[in-house]
């Protein structure tokens, strides 16, 4: 298969070129000048045409530029529109130009805020829906959780006693939206932990218990570290990504204590 990733140099394409290109034929593109044993074409995704040459005989898509809502206030509104709206866009003028038959899309969780970075998530995936409708694009929208890059193992650790995912696991959600058999759909990419709706419901009388009974040495661990605890948790159900797009994630809480022991 020949897949196109864009913003390569970035967090999710520099993974997904990796990953990908054991068993594909992967080709890259990035505004940034970029080294690589890759096939690479330097283009600006908000200009219209700039990826034209680029899709040219490509089945798949991976497209990952865009400003993140740890940039509000480090870039404007329209900054933020031209990469995540624009980009997005012009990326879809070229796939139905070059007959792409699938757009992997990255969108995020923040979709379900109300800053202007989830409105152009928002935005984006309206945009998705449309080509897939209009021109039978397939499409698969990914919503990570958050999976920014951290101070150091520790500052990892305790984002992932909130909203944190792994980067191997958005990473394992790309590889297989690449070939999964759904045509159209959006997925939740977040970690999996073994609480209950039971549990969720009264985590505020005892939380500390709580990450306990789900990771032994966890009440310890926090304590030691001075972690701050989220004020609530959840009971994800992520049956649908199991199920429609294979996804498997791997890493949590407990996972970081057995790495943290290990790099000690």
């Amino acid at each position: 298969m020949k897949i196109l990733i864009t913003g390569a140099t970035g967090s999710v394409g520099s993974g997904a070129a990796e990953a990908l290109s054991t068993e594909h034929e992967v080709r890259l593109s990035d505004v940034q000048a970029l080294d690589s044993a890759l096939p690479y074409y330097q283009a600006d995704v908000r200009v219209p045409g700039a990826l034209d040459s680029a899709a040219e005989g490509v089945d798949v898509i991976l497209h990952t530029p865009a400003f993140h809502g740890i940039r509000m206030g480090k870039h404007s509104e329209q900054e933020f529109y031209d990469l995540n709206v624009t980009g997005t866009f012009q990326m879809f003028q070229s796939a139905v130009l070059r007959k792409v038959r699938r757009v992997v899309w990255l969108s995020s969780m923040s979709f379900y805020g109300n800053d202007f970075y989830a409105y152009t998530k928002k935005v984006g995936e309206q945009l998705c829906a449309f080509y897939h409708e209009r021109h039978d694009i397939e499409v698969i929208m990914l919503r990570p959780a958050d999976f920014t890059p951290f101070r150091d193992l520790l500052h990892y650790g305790e984002r992932m006693l909130h909203g944190g995912v792994d980067r191997r696991d958005v990473i394992q959600a790309v590889v297989s939206a690449v070939t999964c058999p759904v045509k159209f759909g959006a997925y939740h990419i977040v970690r999996q932990d073994p609480f209950t709706d039971e549990e969720a419901a009264s985590y505020a009388e005892a939380p500390a218990d709580i990450w306990e009974k789900a990771y032994p040495g966890a009440r310890d661990f926090i304590r030691e570290h001075g972690f701050r605890m989220p004020e609530q948790i959840h009971a994800s159900d992520l049956s649908k990504e199991r199920t429609e797009l294979g996804y498997e994630p791997r890493y949590n809480f407990g996972t970081f204590m057995k790495e943290y022991g290990g790099n000690r």
